[in-house]
């Protein structure tokens, strides 16, 4: 093979190699999590958001595709880099040997064989001589020297890869194998691990025959590998104080627990949990919002909180400054006697759903107060809730607002203006006959199965994670 040959062919193997890093592999993570998209809600199912390892699954892999920070962009740029100047190489090489064959040609119509064969050997004689004369020793001695170096590292390198995959994937488990085997969800195998990592950990109280997880009961793990965890069927937790060392979680659930101390000494920080995403409280015994999710400066990422079957009654003024994050709010079947107005100070609130309360009445300037003024959805069904406010912002818009089975006999007139999608009103006063008369093409009063509200009775899926919280669990890691 010709020098020339050997280049081109080694250009189109790094615009392949390129290629596959930069545009193959992150399509084929991405392109299955595309296709389960509902365009319709612009979210993913719930089935996958709320299951213990599809979420994370679905955040942690589409980071091939999407850059998360600026160094992290410039990387992802470099393979694209790559392809670019290996494709001007190969066409700069095709362009030159275009150009090169009509002189090759000419000059073997104008030449005879034997004059051909005669300056072809003279030519040889040539580039031989020059050759011998311009190649130094030393110079020699340093392109094998560095082609021996150069194979070395590869090899040295390539067997250290491989011994330390081995090692990650085999080394021997320290610590109480069955807590290990019953609790890990989502096992991992990074270099360099000194414990057992784990990315979805489930702590079930009662399969270990606790009250709450002692001081060291997360001892074993590593520390930059746990994700998620659950803590469920505590009847007396108190939140472990190394919570606080988890650098990378994600994510915080309770289900099914009697909390009694979730203080300071174990809280939330913005410092400590700088990727947290989500809390989640679900079946939980509480008289108030622990203090230990109410830190400020507020976590940066953490914009996801759901409570559901809580025995809340009101909410803190602080959450309006701990909360300034967050985006979606979930109280549902809980104790609320009062709107809790302080969450409407939150700027960037987008969804807040109330749904099962004892909300009776709405101040009147909330609306006119609220320091977010588009709401995508917003979910007072099953409240004994008699009116909505008269006054309101003319910037205040409601995609979504749900109000079924409450006590509503008449809508205001903000909503036919400033709800763009629909009202749900199925089970409520207003929708019996005498008093539908003002009712408009938006309202809807759950005269058949189309005609309820399209996101369903309750904004979290208790019927979907229920499942994955059995009391004694028969899924293992």
């Amino acid at each position: 093979m010709s020098r020339q040959s050997a280049r081109f062919s080694a250009e189109v193997v790094d615009v392949l190699l390129a290629a596959a890093t930069g545009m193959l592999l992150p399509s084929a993570i991405f392109v299955p999590y595309l296709m389960k998209f509902d365009i319709n809600t612009l979210d993913f199912p719930d089935a996958m958001l709320y299951d213990d390892t599809d979420y994370l699954n679905l955040v942690l892999e589409n980071r091939a595709f999407f850059a998360i920070s600026w160094g992290d962009a410039v990387t992802k740029i470099v393979p694209h880099v790559s392809v670019f100047v290996c494709l001007v190489a190969i066409g700069s090489m095709i362009e030159s040997a275009s150009k090169a064959e009509p002189k090759a040609l000419k000059a073997t119509l104008s030449s005879s064989p034997v004059r051909k064969l005669h300056s072809k050997r003279s030519s040889v004689r040539m580039d031989s001589h020059r050759a011998s004369m311009t190649a130094s020793k030393p110079a020699r001695r340093f392109h094998r020297v560095y082609r021996l170096v150069a194979l070395s590292v590869f090899f040295v390198t390539g067997v250290i890869v491989v011994v330390l995959h081995f090692t990650a994937q085999y080394k021997t488990t320290r610590g109480d194998l069955d807590l290990i085997d019953k609790s890990c969800f989502q096992k991992m195998h990074p270099w360099f691990a000194h414990n057992y990592s784990c990315a979805v950990i489930k702590y079930n109280c009662y399969a270990q025959d606790l009250t709450s997880p002692p001081p060291g009961a997360l001892d074993w793990l590593e520390r930059v590998a746990l994700r998620t965890i659950v803590f469920m069927h505590c009847s007396e937790f108190v939140m472990p104080e190394s919570i606080r060392e988890f650098p990378s979680l994600m994510g915080i659930e309770l289900w099914n627990t009697t909390l009694v101390r979730w203080g300071e000494e174990s809280a939330l920080s913005a410092e400590l949990h700088p990727m947290m995403l989500f809390l989640i409280m679900g079946y939980v015994n509480m008289t108030e919002v622990p203090t230990g999710i109410l830190r400020f400066p507020p976590l940066a990422r953490l914009t996801d909180l759901e409570f559901t079957h809580t025995n809340l009654t009101a909410l803190p003024d602080s959450v309006a400054d701990s909360w300034s994050n967050v985006e979606v709010l979930y109280i549902e079947h809980s104790q609320l006697n009062r709107f809790p107005r302080v969450v409407m100070k939150i700027p960037v609130l987008s969804e807040l759903s109330l749904i099962d309360n004892k909300i009776a009445t709405m101040p009147d300037d909330v609306l006119i107060t609220a320091a977010s003024t588009y709401f995508y959805d917003l979910a007072l069904s099953r409240n004994p809730l008699r009116k909505l406010p008269d006054a309101r912002n003319e910037a205040f818009g409601v995609s979504l607002l749900s109000l079924e089975f409450t006590q509503i006999v008449e809508l205001p007139l903000w909503v036919h203006t400033n709800v763009w999608e629909y009202v749900s009103l199925g089970g409520s006063p207003i929708c019996e006959e005498g008093h539908n008369a003002s009712l408009t093409g938006i309202d809807i009063c759950g005269q058949d199965d189309n005609s309820w509200d399209p996101l369903g009775e309750q904004r979290f899926p208790t019927q979907l994670v229920e499942p994955l919280r059995m009391l004694k669990s028969q899924q293992t890691g």
